[in-house]
């Protein structure tokens, strides 16, 4: 517990030095007169537009919104949106899968992941890729009014990359090798390509398209584990006029790996788990993923006052896999059971979006009114085919090579979702000091469910009214206090059923937030600082004892979030944060369950991350260093005290080297410098994940 404790202190250490020393702006008003060398493209954020669907200062909302931008992404070295979640308030990974993380200690669906405010990923078994993103905002607690059916801890709304009038093209290729005891450095490599063209088609620059190709082929420390991924971003924008804009383009991606559902545990005791390069599915297994998406924006000034813009997003997206997959641990015989499992799931996503927003006036004050409807039809047509099961040695698995097709179950059914919605929010600016924000949603689903194999049917309705309030008040310029409330609504299964056969209530989740948002020293830092308490109700969960579906309880989470980021001079920035996040299950009867905390969350997590730029030319140009650490206090694996694992805590230390020069960069990364042993998430005891090694990054990216 002590060890557990000192990074959490260390970072608010941070915190309180940092503030002080940039406070001294006097001291340093001579320095940044004379740094005309290495200055930073900084990680603050002026304006955030996912909370309220058009650009604001953060400020002037009563909700978090987290930014992670491109320059951070790229600091980083994130390849995939995964690589900067330990360097995010309040998220914790929980597993390999797209949506495999919790929000201020809820778990998330694919749906609480949007591309541009609308959902639908092109992919779902790997985190998204970041070749095509400009930022990625995170916005805290209920979202349900803006974006429908949503878990209440938050939304990530990934902001892609846009055609611009400047014309460029950008490149990037890094090479990846670990550096551990199970995988030493140049065994197992990894790379990854990409090119970013953009500019006008025409003269009037009218036109404008961009086309982002990436390519990756990695190779894990893991035995027989490895990936290709392929992905094409083509876009056009046309402004036939000053007003009017269209955007519209197209997203394909194709990757496949081999499947592996991580390590097992004997006696649900961590420290009894085999070597981290352990594979237990046959390098035969696989996944695939291939998406292809549609999408376009269109967006028009129809008064001085108001806009109008339409979005549409479809996607088309197949996965499948074939796998011994991890089900059961015999602690008798230090073995794993394993079963065959093939599984086609194919999934199509439809949304339109109509809104107009503007302002308008009552007397003296200011009405910013958003106002829309959003239509939009989901399809999951899933085909999952399970065969013989067989055991395996808990250290040394055999690598399975043929497959007992005489024991088979066929499980195949199709579930169309169409949604309804239209929502309204007002934004009240009652003066210079006061503003006051609230809106309404309603929304309906229709489902209508199949079951293939046996003819089976079912439909069912459910439809909410959700609203979210807030009032922000500016006690200086800089400096904002508020408090907000907000509801969610996300309708369970309609394959989930009680005992007597009916459909369980939607969920129905509400948050209390209050905070504090300054910019400091000149907006040369940003501090927030957020507490909120969030609560889920109608959770179904399937008893593992029975097979029934039944109410988990409710879900309840508090906490504190305080993120501050700081440029004291022009050439040297600091990114920290840190989070308290108490989240458990209560009102269940089963005491091994009641009052537990929920699978992946963590405690305490905090992080820092530095970057710093030489003030002077070495070698005609710019040297760099970053240093980052990320901690994350324990995890347990499942809610039910008998099949829960708890992961230890855990931080990692990253460091950075870079050289730019003119629009050319190289740099050298080390991730996990100290090679330290963690495990970033799983689900009971047959599917732990754990994290990288040490591994070194070396890239190169330029622009002609």
């Amino acid at each position: 517990m002590k060890f557990a404790m000192n990074p959490v202190t260390h970072s608010l250490a941070l915190i309180l030095g940092l503030t002080s020393y940039v406070s001294a702006e006097e001291a340093t008003t001579e320095l940044e007169t004379m740094v005309v060398v290495g200055k930073q493209n900084s990680y603050l954020n002026p304006e955030v537009s996912t909370a309220t669907k058009s650009n604001v200062d953060p400020k002037d909302t009563p909700l978090t919104v987290n930014v992670i931008n491109q320059q951070f992404l790229q600091d980083i070295r994130a390849e995939s949106l995964s690589d900067a979640y330990g360097y995010t308030t309040g998220l914790s990974q929980s597993g390999t899968n797209a949506d495999s993380f919790s929000l201020r200690g809820i778990d998330t669906d694919l749906s609480n992941i949007q591309v541009n405010g609308l959902p639908g990923l092109a992919s779902r078994f790997g985190s998204p890729t970041t070749a095509n993103v400009e930022k990625v905002e995170i916005l805290k607690g209920p979202a349900s009014i803006m974006y429908g059916q949503v878990q209440p801890g938050g939304l990530m709304n990934i902001i892609t990359k846009k055609p611009q009038e400047e014309a460029a093209v950008r490149y990037d290729i890094s090479g990846n090798s670990y550096s551990t005891g199970v995988s030493e450095f140049g065994d197992d490599n990894s790379f990854t390509g990409t090119i970013d063209a953009t500019g006008p088609l025409t003269e009037d620059k009218k036109w404008l398209y961009r086309l982002i190709l990436s390519a990756e082929d990695t190779n894990s420390y893991r035995d027989d584990v490895d990936a290709q991924n392929y992905y094409l971003f083509p876009t056009l924008t046309y402004r036939p006029d000053t007003e009017t804009e269209v955007t519209f383009g197209l997203e394909f991606q194709s990757e496949k790996r081999v499947a592996d559902d991580g390590l097992a545990v004997l006696d649900h005791d961590i420290n009894q788990i085999a070597s981290i390069d352990t594979h237990y599915q046959s390098a035969d297994d696989y996944d695939k993923d291939q998406g292809i998406v549609g999408f376009a924006t269109y967006n028009t000034m129809v008064t001085d006052e108001f806009d109008i813009t339409v979005d549409w997003r479809s996607v088309w997206h197949e996965d499948s896999y074939t796998l011994y997959e991890s089900r059961d641990v015999d602690n008798d015989t230090d073995s794993v059971t394993l079963r065959d499992r093939h599984n086609l799931n194919k999934r199509q996503y439809h949304t339109v979006d109509v809104r107009t927003t503007g302002s308008l006036w009552t007397g003296d004050i200011e009405h910013q009114v958003l106002v829309g409807v959003n239509v939009g039809f989901e399809r999951k047509d899933f085909k999952r085919e399970t065969y013989a099961t067989t055991d395996v040695d808990f250290y040394d698995p055999e690598d399975l090579t043929e497959r007992d097709e005489d024991s088979y179950s066929l499980n195949h059914r199709v579930t169309d979702y169409m949604n309804y919605a239209a929502y309204l929010q007002d934004t009240i600016y009652l003066n210079e000091t006061w503003t006051v924000m609230g809106g309404v949603r309603y929304t309906r689903q229709d489902a209508d469910f199949e079951r293939v194999d046996t003819g089976a049917t079912a439909s069912s309705s459910s439809d909410a009214f959700v609203s979210q309030g807030g009032v922000v008040y500016h006690l200086t310029e800089a400096t904002s206090l508020y408090a907000s409330y907000g509801e969610s609504f996300n309708p369970n299964s309609i394959e989930d059923t009680d005992a007597d056969g009916n459909n369980f209530d939607p969920e129905r989740g509400r948050q209390y937030e209050v905070g504090t948002k300054t910019d400091l020293f000149n907006n040369k830092a940003n501090l927030s600082i957020a507490y909120f308490d969030i609560k889920k109700d109608n959770v179904v969960e399937e008893n593992e004892t029975t097979g029934e579906d039944e109410l988990l309880g409710v879900v309840k989470s508090t906490g504190v979030e305080v993120e501050l980021l700081i440029l004291p001079v022009e050439n040297w920035q600091v990114k920290l944060g840190y989070a308290y996040v108490d989240a458990r299950i209560t009102d269940n009867p089963d005491e091994n369950i009641e009052g537990n905390r929920t699978p992946g969350s963590a405690l305490h997590d905090a992080y820092v991350w530095t970057k710093y730029n030489f003030p002077y030319k070495i070698a005609d140009g710019i040297v760099g260093t970053t240093l980052g650490a990320n901690y994350e206090s324990s995890r347990y694996t499942d809610e039910d005290s008998t099949d829960r694992v708890k992961l230890p805590g855990y931080m990692t230390i990253d460091l950075g080297l870079h050289y730019e020069i003119n629009d050319y960069r190289a740099s050298l990364n080390v991730e996990n410098v100290f090679d330290e042993l963690y495990y970033t998430g799983g689900s009971g005891d047959t599917s732990i994940y754990a994290g990288d090694p040490r591994n070194i990054t070396f890239s190169l990216s330029g622009k002609f």
